[in-house]
């Protein structure tokens, strides 16, 4: 194992060369500090500096993952002391674009190992590549509504890993005027929440959303000092006072914390995915992250090149849910649990006229049984995914900046979140094509000449060519045979992103009616 030494900020740091499964190796440092162990009085602060340190430092272990409830086993996982990042590269010398990536997880799961997202594919095109971690769950996201603990300091914690990168990029051979964000799901919702914020201005020059914008209901910014209060209760504490709340809090052990942080999910939370402790309005902190809400920022986000997409059965991802009855019976028993809070945020009055539309357009008068999954999956994830990606697209169809729409629609037999008797590209199967995942090699090993291994190599090539020039396809040839190009103020042109590649105009214009009708009949005095 060689050694490779660079001098950032806070120190000297060690890093080592690691093999590619595709041949060739990078140089890799794992494990680097962006931010103090938020750990003691630092639970649910903001993210403070690093502390530098003597000599050089050992980046060949990643660290901690953020603490977690490991989804598989119910078990905790990870530690409180997680802001740490690890940057691949393949030399220290020169200045390449630098593509920093944000894991999804809803706020509350996930990490930014390379046993998750290996480098590999996106190491054989010249870039430097980032991954973050951010604290989860309470950790990341309790909110008082006071400048106590204002919330958001897990996109704080994005924040300072931006900044972290900005400073000290260049001594691993990257080009801290040519940084793109890029995420998946709650990791892309966070990229657009940096697209809003105040707090990220500059630090990025380009932005790739992959299945997630602020828009979608899954986020829901307003602030409730419920969860916080029912949490405080739990444990032991029955107080209002944003003091008391914490100085509590602080002294709870992270396991009890974890596991008491799910009480305040009630069914029909879970079945919209909307978690008790999630980002929201912070207009009480001295340095708001969101000082307003997202649809109220949104028209004057960062006017940057965009990518900007979603998979074509993104709703497969809620029959993953395990709750006590089905989503199919929530909505047998009681349909208007389909309608989501932002499409009658104006007028809550009109839920039934709503909930009508919708179960008209998705299931006609049939009624609501294991056979209709394939027309809930497509409710569901057009409800809670793509409309709200639809409604950004039009906002940026303003904009001076290109904004370049996809669908991915390429249906794997090796997704890892596949459902006997439903079809297509569930949510997460974008993943494996950009990412190489030691963690399910076996089953996402992608065989040489194979449809996958070319839907790779096309959306490894777009994605960086993008993060290079700003455009996804400066090059037509072989591989990429078709010219993608970017909306216009009249056109929501697209690329279909499948086993070919196929460019079109207006996706999914039924379903765009149907939210127009939605908005209509919410507005309508």
């Amino acid at each position: 194992m060689a050694g490779h030494v660079v001098n950032v900020k806070q120190g000297w740091l060690r890093g080592t060369t690691m093999s590619s499964t595709v041949g060739g190796s990078y140089i890799v440092f794992k494990g680097i500090p962006f931010a103090a162990s938020p750990v003691g009085n630092l639970r649910f602060a903001d993210p403070h500096p690093p502390e530098p340190w003597t000599g050089v430092r050992d980046a060949i272990q990643e660290r901690s993952k953020c603490i977690q409830i490991d989804g598989v086993t119910s078990t905790v996982d990870g530690d409180e002391d997680c802001l740490y990042l690890n940057v691949t590269t393949t030399s220290l010398k020169g200045s390449r674009p630098v593509m920093v990536w944000i894991h999804g997880g809803g706020f509350m799961v996930g990490d930014g190992s390379l046993d998750s997202y290996g480098p590999d594919y996106l190491m054989k095109t010249d870039i430097v590549l980032v991954s973050i971690q951010y604290r989860l769950g309470v950790f990341g996201f309790l909110q008082l509504d006071h400048e106590v603990v204002p919330g958001n300091a897990g996109l704080k914690d994005q924040v300072a890993a931006l900044k972290w990168v900005k400073d000290n990029i260049a001594q691993f051979g990257g080009d801290p005027n040519n940084i793109t964000i890029f995420g998946e799901s709650a990791g892309s919702a966070s990229v657009h929440f940096h697209l809003l914020s105040p707090l990220s201005k500059g630090l990025f020059h380009k932005a790739i959303m992959q299945s997630g914008v602020t828009l979608n209901p899954w986020i829901d910014c307003t602030t409730s000092l419920g969860p916080a209060h029912l949490l405080t209760a739990t444990l032991g504490r029955e107080t209002t006072d944003p003091h008391e709340i914490v100085e509590h809090l602080r002294k709870v052990p992270a396991e009890k914390l974890l596991y008491a942080q799910g009480e305040a999910c009630t069914p029909e939370d879970k079945f919209h995915f909307l978690v008790s402790f999630r980002p929201c309005v912070d207009d009480k902190s001295q340095q708001p992250f969101m000082p307003k809400l997202p649809q109220d920022l949104v028209e004057n986000s960062v006017d940057v090149p965009v990518i900007i997409g979603y998979n074509t059965h993104e709703g497969i991802l809620s029959l993953m849910e395990t709750t006590e009855k089905s989503p199919l019976e929530l909505l047998q028993d009681d349909f208007e649990i389909a309608v989501s809070q932002d499409l009658i945020a104006k007028d809550p009055s009109k839920i039934s006229e709503v909930a009508k539309e919708i179960r008209d357009f998705y299931f006609k008068d049939q009624e609501i049984t294991k056979e209709m999954i394939n027309e809930y999956v497509q409710y569901y994830g057009d409800v809670h995914f793509v409309n709200g990606i639809l409604k950004v697209v039009e906002y940026h169809q303003r904009r001076k900046g290109p904004t370049y729409l996809y669908r991915f629609s390429y249906d794997s037999p090796k997704s890892l979140v596949k459902i006997e008797g439903v079809e297509g590209a569930a949510h997460t199967d974008d993943i494996p094509y950009i990412f190489y995942s030691a963690r399910f090699s076996e089953r996402l090993k992608l065989e040489p000449n194979s449809v996958e291994q070319t839907i790779s190599d096309r959306m490894v090539r777009m994605w960086t060519d993008f993060a290079k020039t700003g455009n996804p396809t400066p090059q037509i040839d072989d591989l990429i045979t078709v010219k993608w190009d970017p909306v216009t103020r009249t056109d929501k042109n697209y690329l279909q992103i499948g086993a070919e590649l196929s460019a079109g105009v207006n996706p999914n214009p039924e379903v765009q009616e149907l939210f127009k009708r939605i908005f209509d009949i919410v507005n309508r005095q």
